[in-house]
């Protein structure tokens, strides 16, 4: 299993690792590395891009357990040097940091939960639970939004696992 190095410091921008699978698929001739700063696609968030080895990476999946870097070209070596596309990495750091705070807003002031994120290359959209929405309420969350990102509080990464969730109904009710 692949050593997720962006779990570990989300500002490292170059590392080296050793070639673990080297194959290609109908997406393309892509490495599996064993340990690697690329993030790939997933919860909302595109993957990072940059090199290995001076190739452009093209896109970073996660299939199959295997976090499967594509590249520009095959690659036929035993060790790679990688470098992320920082500009394009910050961006997503902070355009996901703005959703997690805008999410908070609208629900924390409007009850709306948030149903879906997509973040783009041009744009970034979340889906609320509700069926309208005025400009007074997109006005009051951005406000507070805004509020907290002017405190420059600080962002932890916190992992929580999911629990069973079992209902008992008394006297019988389903």
């Amino acid at each position: 299993m692949t050593k997720k190095l962006y779990y570990d410091d989300v500002y490292q921008t170059e590392f080296s690792s050793k070639v673990i699978k080297s194959n290609h698929d109908e997406s393309g001739f892509f490495v599996v590395l064993q340990e690697t700063a690329f993030y790939p696609t997933g919860g909302g968030q595109p993957f990072d891009k940059g090199t290995l080895n001076d190739i452009n990476v093209l896109k970073v999946e996660e299939v199959d357990g295997e976090i499967r870097h594509y590249m520009e070209t095959s690659i036929d070596v035993e060790e790679v040097n990688g470098v992320i596309d920082w500009d394009r990495r910050f961006d997503h750091m902070q355009q996901h940091a703005g959703q997690h705070i805008l999410t908070a807003a609208f629900e924390d002031n409007l009850g709306y939960k948030t149903l879906s994120f997509h973040l783009g290359e041009e744009i970034c959209t979340i889906d609320l639970d509700t069926s309208s929405l005025t400009d007074e309420e997109i006005h009051k969350a951005e406000t507070l939004a805004n509020k907290i990102i002017l405190e420059n509080r600080p962002i932890l990464i916190k992992w929580v696992e999911k629990k069973r969730n079992y209902q008992v109904y008394p006297f019988g009710k389903n």
